[in-house]
């Protein structure tokens, strides 16, 4: 290899640590700006002021502030999601492990109230969740459906139930829900709308929660 090749290849490897150095200024501006009340309303100028660049640098990463939502809720939601599917190895079943999966999602939001509101806020603009994590939901669903924990007609109602209750639950909670109450009630509420038995939902949902480990 020539000097001449080795410059090159020096000089690209800098520009990719730039570009990616750059691209996370921009995800972190991001998720300061979505995560809290009023986030919703946050505009490209808006971030890139945070950011510190300028508006044409934002279009060198991100068509559209849609595609910036995109990649940080699926930045934040596959770091959680990873964790709580390491977690499932520690439950029986279809059900204990959907149960699990709300609460730590929402006691998450109580826990990390930006993370909370960048979840609410980007998650609306997107269209609720990524796909990685919707097909880890409706996998877990046809697990129970499959087992017969629960009767729900197919995966996918399933999965609407549960990630639309979710995320409505996540903004009652960060605008004044009671989080412990809330989050038994609607834990519960979705396990029986998923068919599982009252007295075995509540039992579930009072079982002890191991600590979600967040690498």
């Amino acid at each position: 290899m020539t000097k001449h090749s080795i410059d090159l290849a020096r000089r690209a490897e800098i520009g990719a640590r730039r570009r990616s150095r750059t691209r996370a200024k921009l995800l972190t501006a991001a998720r300061t700006l979505f995560g809290h009340a009023g986030g919703r309303s946050t505009r490209v100028e808006d971030i890139c002021e945070e950011a510190g660049v300028a508006r044409g640098t934002f279009y060198n990463y991100f068509s559209t502030i849609d595609e910036l939502q995109a990649a940080l809720f699926e930045d934040l939601s596959n770091r959680f999601d990873r964790a709580v599917h390491v977690a499932f190895e520690r439950f029986d079943g279809p059900a204990e492990r959907t149960c699990a999966a709300i609460r730590y999602y929402l006691l998450h939001v109580v826990q990390d109230r930006e993370w909370g509101w960048d979840m609410v806020n980007t998650g609306m603009g997107i269209g609720f969740f990524h796909d990685s994590v919707t097909d880890r939901v409706v996998e877990t669903i046809q697990d129970g459906i499959d087992s017969g924990d629960f009767t729900v007609d197919s995966a996918l109602a399933g999965r609407d139930v549960l990630l639309g209750s979710g995320l409505a639950a996540a903004n009652t909670l960060l605008t004044g829900g009671t989080p412990d109450r809330h989050i038994a009630e609607v834990a519960t509420a979705v396990l029986k709308a998923l068919g599982v038995s009252d007295l075995r939902a509540r039992e579930l949902v009072r079982a002890d929660l191991p600590e979600l480990e967040l690498v």
